[in-house]
């Protein structure tokens, strides 16, 4: 069995900064395409990680909690046996294919996630998805266990049910020595936008016993980890989605909470070598007013 050796040498050289500090501005704004020796390499890194969405299977394990007023209530677990399979008519070519445990993959169970599978997040700098997208570049710095540089980015997408990258907008982390992702937050393309207004409304609406007659805005977050790592390639090991109500600028309630975890990886299959350029990006210092 062939394996993949992933070759990505990171120079990067600058003072470390907070987390999605921008260092190129460009378009007025601060928001360009990714410069290209950044992309070269995080374009060949994306190509590994599609090569092996079909080399492993995991257990996934989804934990979902409702709240009211700021207090959680009972927890629901369920756990499954994941894999990715080839579906053309989805976001990003795949879907998890999720069976119960011990059953053998005998009978397919429907989980309905308002989120793309986390696997697809590694696809976010491929081509297709990168070309729709514009970025900021932040400075390199450190995480518990890693060296990395945020690479926040917006889209234009409208959002939908939430199953495509594109309906996302956020930052993720990419490891300085190998381009590997390694967390990934996110929330809908123009949540905050539509929060203001609608808090607007909320906070300006006619009363009636204290309690306004407009519902507060509400919205998502999300966070995906990418903690698990084997022959080059980090996996997804978490995803945390919260929904939120605006109650006041500043103030949100947390009203249900759903954690997906993976673990128990195991891989098959074929490994096919895919060469990563190096990454010769040099970060440029933050302005110093």
């Amino acid at each position: 069995m062939k394996r993949v050796w992933i070759v990505a040498a990171l120079l990067l050289v600058g003072a470390a900064s907070q987390a999605g500090t921008p260092t190129r501005q460009a378009e007025g704004n601060g928001w360009a395409p990714l410069p290209d020796e950044i992309a070269q390499v995080l374009e060949a890194k994306a190509e590994a990680y599609r090569q092996q969405a079909r080399g492993f299977s995991c257990t996934e394990r989804i934990r979902r909690t409702r709240y009211d007023n700021d207090g959680a209530g009972r927890e629901k677990s369920q756990d499954y046996d994941y894999l990715l399979v080839t579906d053309p008519n989805l976001p990003g070519g795949f879907r998890g294919l999720r069976t119960r445990p011990g059953s053998s993959g005998r009978r397919e169970r429907r989980v309905d996630l308002p989120f793309p599978d986390p696997y697809l997040w590694s696809q976010i700098f491929s081509p297709t998805v990168r070309s729709t997208l514009r970025f900021q570049v932040g400075q390199w710095h450190t995480t518990p266990w890693k060296l990395a540089i945020p690479l926040s980015w917006i889209s234009s997408a409208p959002a939908g049910e939430g199953k495509r990258i594109t309906e996302w907008s956020g930052v993720a982390e990419v490891e300085y020595r190998t381009g590997n992702v390694l967390k990934v937050v996110a929330r809908p393309n123009f949540q905050e936008d539509r929060i203001l207004a609608e808090l607007e409304r909320f906070l300006t609406a006619f009363r009636v016993l204290g309690f306004s007659v407009a519902p507060p805005p509400e919205g998502l977050e999300m966070e995906v980890d990418f903690g698990f790592e084997h022959d080059g390639l980090t996996y997804p090991t978490r995803v945390e989605l919260r929904t939120f109500r605006q109650v006041h600028r500043g103030q949100r309630r947390i009203t249900s909470r759903r954690v997906v975890e993976y673990r128990d990886y195991r891989f098959f299959g074929t490994r096919v070598r895919v060469e990563v350029p190096p990454f010769t990006y040099r970060p440029s210092p933050p302005d110093i007013e």
